[in-house]
């Protein structure tokens, strides 16, 4: 039988858990068995099953190092159950946030839809991985970056903190060392990573993600009264706002996905709708008054 066909007749449950495990050691580079019995909660003696079955499938992706007591890949890892593409990681990171495990049971109950989906911003593979273990254990990354604000790019040395993605691009937050602050990268304009290994001295708190505001936002005063009352019950409004938490690091994307800018007042109500209230208290953490 080929592997093909044995995975065909994995029960759904257990092609669940293979495939988890596959992504994770595949991304991250290790697996600790505990990880299956904590996210599926299984015993331990299950999840040794289960990688006993992924290993009789694909026998060459694993190694177990005995010191580290975990499952490491190998050099001659073949994807089984995965693409190994970017974008298949980001859009799972991306689901985990989104949406409850249970919603997957209702697919086959729902009606067709239509997504219009923007173009896919391009991610290297060998930029992801190292971008994703750097994050996950703590490490520093050398990074090649463009930066839109210099003609040519730069080396950066970073500790990836987390991923973010503002409803268009991804970004990688994290504390570059080069500039001794936070920054946001985005992912796409890296063209190379390299993982350089612990850093010496950890890095400082980040405030600005640490910090969060409240974000209030309403209809454009320019709106007839009818307007304003749809647009209330567009974006589930009370007492006349719409208040969200959002970190202050995040901010600025927040306000760029409602396409709220420093000239919302000013625009034509009917093209803007809506506009921010508290534009005063957030001054400190927006680029524009």
């Amino acid at each position: 039988m080929t592997d093909a066909e044995q995975d065909l007749l994995l029960k759904w449950d257990v092609r669940q858990r293979l495939t988890l495990l596959e992504a994770t050691v595949f991304w991250t580079g290790e697996l600790v068995t505990g990880f299956l019995t904590n996210t599926f909660s299984i015993s331990r003696v299950q999840a040794t099953k289960d990688i006993g079955l992924y290993l009789s499938l694909r026998p060459d992706n694993l190694r177990y190092d005995r010191s580290l007591k975990r499952y490491l890949i190998t050099e001659q890892f073949m994807p089984l159950l995965i693409t190994g593409n970017p974008q298949e990681c980001l859009q799972v990171l991306q689901a985990t946030q989104n949406a409850p495990p249970s919603v997957l049971t209702l697919i086959s109950n729902l009606p067709a839809v239509e997504v219009v989906t923007p173009p896919t911003r391009h991610i290297d593979i060998g930029v992801l991985r190292p971008v994703l273990q750097a994050a996950r254990f703590g490490l520093l990354v050398e990074i090649g970056y463009q930066s839109m604000t210099t003609p040519e790019p730069a080396t950066r040395l970073v500790q990836p903190k987390t991923l973010v993605f503002d409803g268009l691009r991804w970004h990688m937050r994290a504390y570059s060392l080069t500039h001794d602050g936070f920054r946001d990268f985005v992912l796409a304009r890296i063209h190379a990573a390299t993982l350089i290994g612990k850093p010496e001295t950890p890095s400082p708190v980040d405030t600005a993600w640490e910090t969060i505001v409240t974000v209030r936002i309403g209809p454009h005063p320019g709106l007839s009264d009818s307007q304003t009352k749809a647009v209330e019950r567009d974006y589930g409004m009370t007492a006349g706002y719409y208040s969200a938490p959002v970190r202050a690091a995040l901010l600025p994307y927040f306000l760029l996905a409602l396409r709220i800018g420093k000239d919302d007042l000013q625009r034509e109500a009917m093209s803007q709708q809506i506009v921010l209230i508290n534009r005063e208290e957030l001054k400190p953490f927006i680029g524009f008054s």
